[in-house]
């Protein structure tokens, strides 16, 4: 039976964010338990140096991806040979001047971070960035294997990749913590596992999909067209980490690990939130550039903006509230009393980015139609003032200053200028789709009210406690919601496929 990979894709992504989300409840207050504040901010710290190597990557990814698939929209096997030929080239280039950066960079981390950083962790910080820029350079020079299955829309194989290396990481780590624990160690597995990923993808290319890559012209329209598209994707990309990255290296600078350790859990709590969203809009890019290949009308794409962003935004605003009412709770019973602090830090940055995560997909639309240039460039202004603010913030507030700087910059960037561009200049009916959501958000701010009578439940034990609250609360917000808030497509997205199960249970006989 053939697999719809695009629903499976989006299915196992969610189940890839709930795995992350039920790995982190137990692995992270290990982690913290194992390694202590401090050294588990100098892991976070020295990870958020991991994803500015991975910036080397330049964009190139997704550039693949766009070109990789316009050529099997229009079943040019010539074309898909020679773009993964020039890939490869280029991600060799990459790869030369990442080694090149890695090195010079590896001399000055004593500068960086002798003012907030002991001796000692200096010596090990030093350890960890030789393995983590060994374990990015054979990341990044071998990133075209991955564009190549996510052009083929081969998302059931790379979502399911990414859950076994979910579950297998913790384990790994347990094991061996019992006979030592420290950041390096866990640096180091965290290291072979995702290379032992790249190492199963290349296999999967060659084997599976039977993929070749062979030069057949020096193209230089196709690299002038590539390197011009990759290079607004990169700045994009470059533009995300300042805002997600960034806070944490200047409290690294500013504050110590130990800040550091807890912006990394409202940071960690953001990531999940993010995930559920680009879960959806991140396996429409290959469907989507095909669209725009055989000019599809615009009211298509802005209906696929309006249902997709409906969709996100149901599932996300039950978050957003159930964390309003009971995110304190959970946060001190996850990691402690000490972190109560990443509770006000996340709800910062949270509210603001949910229009930002209800509106990725637009996102996608800028990518397929080669117009990600203006959003770039809004970003890069906004990324740059946001860091000017964040220094002062961060010694004026320790962690929520960086976090009130990335909610100002994200309400002004994607809240209101790329809403006018996409109104404007893309056409997509924003009037309509905020309409559509201000419908959702009358519902939350209902939920507020019997979310506030179940925050009052209080057992003698506090997970069974915050257990039953979130119950009840899903409960009766689902019911909300059915009632009033979804509408026929959405009801029908979840009754067709569990009718199909009820009828096969019926044949059977169960």
């Amino acid at each position: 039976m053939k697999v719809n990979q695009k629903k499976a894709g989006v299915l196992l992504s969610y189940i890839l964010t709930i795995t992350n989300a039920l790995v982190g409840f137990i692995y992270i207050p290990f982690l913290i338990y194992s390694l202590g504040q401090g050294e588990y901010g100098l892991f976070q710290l020295m990870g958020s140096i991991l994803i500015y190597l991975g910036l080397f990557d330049g964009g190139l990814s997704n550039t693949v991806t766009r070109y990789y698939s316009r050529c099997i929209a229009l079943k040019d096997e010539k074309g898909k040979e020679n773009i993964l030929f020039l890939s490869t080239i280029i991600y060799f280039i990459f790869t030369l001047v990442l080694i090149l950066v890695g090195i010079i960079f590896y001399f000055y981390l004593d500068e960086v971070f002798i003012n907030s950083l002991t001796s000692a962790e200096l010596e090990t910080a030093h350890k960890m960035y030789v393995v983590i820029l060994i374990t990015v350079v054979i990341t990044i020079s071998t990133a075209v294997f991955n564009s190549i299955i996510t052009a083929h829309e081969k998302f059931v194989f790379l979502k399911s990749l990414a859950i076994i290396q979910t579950i297998i990481r913790p384990v790994i780590v347990f094991a061996v913590f019992t006979i030592e624990a420290n950041a390096l160690i866990l640096i180091v597995i965290q290291a072979g596992i995702s290379i032992l990923g790249v190492v199963f993808k290349i296999l999967y290319t060659f084997k599976k999909l039977k993929v070749k890559i062979r030069f057949h012209s020096w193209d230089k329209t196709l690299l002038k067209e590539m390197f011009g598209y990759s290079f607004y994707i990169f700045i994009g990309i470059v533009m995300d980490q300042i805002f997600w990255r960034s806070d944490q290296v200047i409290l690294g600078i500013i504050d110590g690990t130990a800040s550091v350790a807890i912006y990394s859990i409202a940071a960690q709590i953001i990531m999940y939130y993010m995930t559920l969203s680009t879960a959806t809009s991140g396996v429409f890019l290959p469907s989507i550039t095909k669209k725009v290949v055989s000019n599809a009308p615009i009211e298509e794409l802005s209906s696929i903006f309006i249902k997709v962003g409906r969709l996100q935004y149901l599932i996300l605003g039950s978050i957003v509230t159930g964390f309003i009412l009971f995110g304190k709770e959970f946060i001190i019973m996850w990691v402690g009393e000490d972190f109560v602090e990443a509770y006000y830090i996340t709800l910062v940055i949270m509210i603001p980015f949910t229009i930002d995560l209800i509106q990725n997909i637009g996102l996608t639309i800028l990518q397929a139609k080669n117009m990600y240039g203006f959003r770039t460039i809004v970003f890069l202004g906004m990324a740059l003032l946001k860091v000017v603010i964040s220094i002062p913030l961060a010694i004026q507030y320790g962690g929520l200053g960086p976090a009130i700087a990335t909610s100002a910059a994200y309400i002004v960037g994607n809240g209101i200028i790329m809403n006018i561009y996409y109104h404007k200049k893309i056409r997509i009916n924003i009037i309509k789709f905020w309409s559509e959501i201000g419908k959702i958000s009358i519902l939350l701010l209902i939920m507020i009210g019997p979310g506030v009578l179940i925050s009052y439940i209080n057992l003698n034990s506090q997970v069974l406690s915050l257990l039953i609250k979130l119950v009840l609360f899903l409960m009766i917000y689902i019911l909300l919601m059915w009632k009033l808030g979804m509408n026929k497509y959405e009801k029908d997205l979840i009754l067709t496929p569990l009718n199909k199960i009820i009828r096969k249970l019926v044949r059977k006989g169960i």
